[in-house]
């Protein structure tokens, strides 16, 4: 099992691994070289996303939609609008599955999980999502629909030496099974110490000032939370009853999910909304992490004040009501499928 120190640690790697990126500029001039081995528009503009949506840097919706908008020209209006969709689908799934992102490291730590058992746990929101982006991605735009401007610099030499040692990294830890220090210490550290003499940065302090410690301090007081709500649920279960609310009930258990959901769509925050999911699963009980998972995270995609639908809205003119057409889908398909595993096995 890890200690919350370890995925503290793996938080801490991760913010200084993507300050170094950003500063060099570590993952750019990539698409060209995916543009010189793929003949299909459209596996190349999913694969750019793809790609730049896991890599460890602050506001990666941006990027990739950036690095979208600059591979591509020409196609109607209508055909870059679904570009912010595809730019949305394929930098958001990861939260289910990333063992570097919040929300897949704060339940694991919170309930003792190792990746396999998360992964097993979200499998069939895993399973489903991947549906869904997929038969977007590929019926949603025409192959003649979308230009792909061409390079001269295929850019693989970036590729091979700065992105990937990263993926080689999440994947062998993902591999592995991402359990205990014995593999986090050593694939993670490894990992930081290649960009440190990558880039040459040898600046404490600059490394430094790379880490959120606000975020890191809250994640911290998240784990410790969690401990006292699960040693403690009974407290919560009867505060909820006294309330007139008995959570095994449908009538309960439908409010409940309700003020859940309201409270992760009004805060729009990946870390808010897995914390949330946390601290709820911890009072009502580990059966019902799927469910308050899903919950949480259809809050979270559908919240108005979601920066990556106005990063969709800026770059390629997708309006809200597209957007949300194609959102409330997804949401609802992760809703079913969440209720049908929790509630009818």
């Amino acid at each position: 099992m890890f200690d919350d120190e370890i995925y503290l640690f793996v938080l801490i790697t991760i913010m200084v691994v993507a300050g170094i990126a950003k500063d060099n500029n570590l993952f750019g001039d990539t698409y060209g070289w995916l543009k010189s081995k793929f003949q299909s528009n459209k596996i190349v503009i999913a694969l750019i996303s793809f790609i730049a949506g896991i890599l460890p840097i602050e506001g990666r919706a941006t990027i990739s939609a950036g690095i979208l908008d600059t591979a591509t020209s020409g196609g109607t209006q209508q055909s870059r609008e679904k570009l912010g969709i595809i730019d949305f689908l394929t930098t958001h799934h990861f939260y289910m599955w990333s063992p570097i992102e919040k929300p897949v490291i704060l339940p694991m730590a919170a309930f003792g999980l190792g990746y396999a058992a998360w992964l097993g746990i979200m499998l069939p929101l895993i399973v489903v999502s991947i549906l869904f982006i997929v038969t977007y991605c590929w019926l949603a735009v025409k192959e003649d629909e979308i230009i792909m401007q061409e390079k001269e610099n295929f850019g693989f030499r970036c590729f091979l030496f700065n992105v990937v040692p990263f993926l080689g990294c999440i994947f062998t830890y993902m591999a592995m099974g991402g359990e205990g220090p014995e593999l986090v210490f050593p694939i993670f550290g490894l990992m930081l110490v290649y960009y440190i003499i990558l880039t040459k940065s040898f600046d404490f302090k600059k490394l430094n000032s790379y880490i959120n410690w606000k975020t890191v301090v809250i994640i911290a007081i998240v784990f410790a939370s969690s401990g006292f709500m699960q040693e403690h649920h009974e407290f919560m279960e009867d505060f909820i009853r006294e309330l007139g609310v008995n959570i095994h009930t449908f009538k309960g258990m439908f409010i409940v999910s309700l003020l859940t959901f309201i409270a992760s769509f009004s805060m729009g925050s990946d870390g808010k909304f897995a914390a949330l999911t946390v601290l709820m699963a911890s009072a009502f009980g580990k059966e019902y992490l799927l469910w308050f998972f899903a919950l949480d995270y259809c809050g979270y995609l559908l919240t108005p004040i979601h920066e990556c639908v106005m990063i969709g809205k800026r770059y390629f003119g997708t309006p809200l009501c597209v957007y949300y057409t194609v959102l409330i889908g997804w949401a609802t398909l992760l809703l079913t499928t969440a209720g049908v595993f929790t509630f009818l096995k």
